[in-house]
């Protein structure tokens, strides 16, 4: 599951429609707006539609292609004034892959194999100008696979930054996608930071306390 999720975000220049794993949907929680903390606040459940939708809703990596904003992936460690980090649990490991040249990292368990968790970690850098308040709105339009139900979202800040965050569930999986949008002052460069987690129902990331501090303890800083 996780190669093949990877695979679209590759094709996607790494912007969006690559989604990850919820919290529980019973009682949705996302991850913290500034700091990291034990408990998360709630999100908002996704208004339902007024009318049937008649296509797909614009993704993210579109609108931002149709105000003139491009993207190219970047690794973590190439990004001056870019720091971009999650807790890495006893037992995981955070590798990348060799198969693509797109910077994006994993966070696994060591040895897993199945339908485990996966988590991924990724950077693109933006070019061109827009208000990234403005941009943050759309984020969440393709951020889950079509057909998610009990799907939660929010656009509260994080660690001072526009960020948008969505979780919903499909068949017996669930995903949870949060995207920040971070200027560096000392670069003058806009970075698009990505955290996805794709996990079974029955590895709820709020039951799961390596999967929920992972999503607690995803740190974005600028320098």
């Amino acid at each position: 599951m996780l190669r093949r999720c990877v695979g679209v975000v590759a094709a996607a220049l790494v912007l969006a429609g690559c989604s990850s794993a919820g919290q529980d949907a019973a009682t949705p929680t996302s991850s913290s707006t500034s700091a990291p903390t034990s408990d998360t606040p709630a999100m908002t459940p996704a208004p339902p539609p007024t009318a049937p939708p008649t296509e797909q809703p614009q993704g993210f990596r579109d609108y931002l292609a149709s105000i003139n904003v491009t993207g190219a992936p970047v690794h973590l460690d190439q990004a001056p004034g870019l720091t971009i980090t999650v807790p890495v649990p006893d037992g995981w490991a955070q590798t990348n892959d060799p198969l693509f040249s797109t910077g994006v990292e994993f966070i696994q368990p060591v040895g897993q194999t199945g339908n485990a968790p996966s988590v991924t970690l990724m950077a693109v850098e933006l070019t061109g100008p827009f208000d990234p308040k403005d941009a943050i709105r759309h984020a969440n339009a393709d951020a889950l696979p079509p057909g998610a139900t009990d799907v939660t979202e929010s656009f509260d800040d994080y660690d001072g930054f526009p960020s948008a965050a969505a979780q919903g569930v499909t068949g017996s999986t669930q995903h949870y996608n949060r995207i920040v949008l971070a200027d560096v002052p000392s670069t003058g460069k806009r970075y698009l930071a990505q955290l996805t987690v794709t996990t079974p129902t029955d590895q709820l990331i709020a039951a799961n306390p390596p999967l929920k501090g992972i999503v607690a303890g995803f740190k974005v800083a600028v320098s």
